[in-house]
C-alpha cells in the first residue's frame, strides 16, 4: 500500500505573487491591477511580512461606494451610464494604502488545500496569500489553484 500524504497548500500556490508596501499609494496599487490583471493585492513591510490586503473591490468602492454592493442585487441593469465613468479624486488615489487595507487574511504553507479553500471561502476571499512561518509572503492560492491541486489526486482513467 502507497503512503499517502496530503497535498498542502504551499505545493499548490502560486510563488509569484504580486504584492505592494504598506507605504505605497493607491494610485500605484491602481497601476499594478492594471498591469498585471490581477484582484487580490497582498500588503508587506520592509522584511515582506504580510501586513493587510487590498482588493479591487476596496479601490472600485472609492469612486462608487454603495454601487459595488447594490450590483448584487440588481443584475437586471445592463448599463449605469455615468456611474461606469466616474473617476477617483486626486486626493484618494494619493491616499496611503495603509490607510485602505483590510486585516490580513492568510494561510502557511504547510496548511491542507481545504483547509485554505475553507479560509479563503469564510473572508469572501477570490484569493488567499500564503505565509512562511514568520508570516513573510510566499505564494497566493486562488480557488482554481486550489480545485487543480484537488483534481490532480484523482485516478482517471483513459
Amino acid at each position: 500500500m502507497k503512503d499517502h500524504h496530503p497535498v498542502t497548500i504551499g505545493q499548490s500556490m502560486k510563488g509569484r505573487v504580486i504584492s505592494i508596501c504598506e507605504d505605497a499609494r493607491v494610485i500605484d496599487a491602481v497601476r499594478l491591477f492594471l498591469e498585471n490583471h490581477i484582484g487580490t493585492l497582498p500588503v508587506v513591510d520592509s522584511q515582506m511580512k504580510l501586513v493587510g490586503l487590498v482588493t479591487m473591490e476596496t479601490i472600485l468602492s472609492l469612486v462608487m461606494p454603495d454601487f459595488v454592493h447594490l450590483m448584487d442585487r440588481f443584475s437586471f441593469v445592463h448599463d449605469m451610464g455615468a456611474v461606469e465613468t466616474r473617476t477617483p479624486d486626486e486626493s484618494d488615489l494619493r491616499r496611503c494604502i495603509s490607510e485602505i487595507m483590510t486585516a490580513p487574511v492568510f494561510v502557511e504553507e504547510g496548511d491542507s488545500l481545504l483547509y485554505a479553500a475553507a479560509s479563503k471561502r469564510n473572508h469572501g476571499l477570490r484569493d488567499i496569500p500564503v505565509v512562511d512561518a514568520q508570516r513573510h509572503l510566499v505564494g497566493i492560492a486562488s480557488h482554481v489553484d486550489i480545485g487543480s491541486a484537488l483534481m490532480r489526486s484523482w485516478k482517471l482513467e483513459p
